[in-house]
């Protein structure tokens, strides 16, 4: 999985909230968890 500049992501767990500002490739992970993609508002 490839994140992309400017995605947003959240973690269920612990609600952390990250923004992507460097593409790459992998997934992010939070609390032994892949973080979710949030939808555009």
């Amino acid at each position: 999985m490839a994140t992309k500049k400017e995605q947003v992501y959240e973690c269920q767990v612990c609600t952390n909230v990250v923004k992507v500002v460097k593409e790459g490739v992998g997934t992010l992970v939070c609390c032994d968890k892949p973080m979710v993609l949030q939808k555009d508002k």
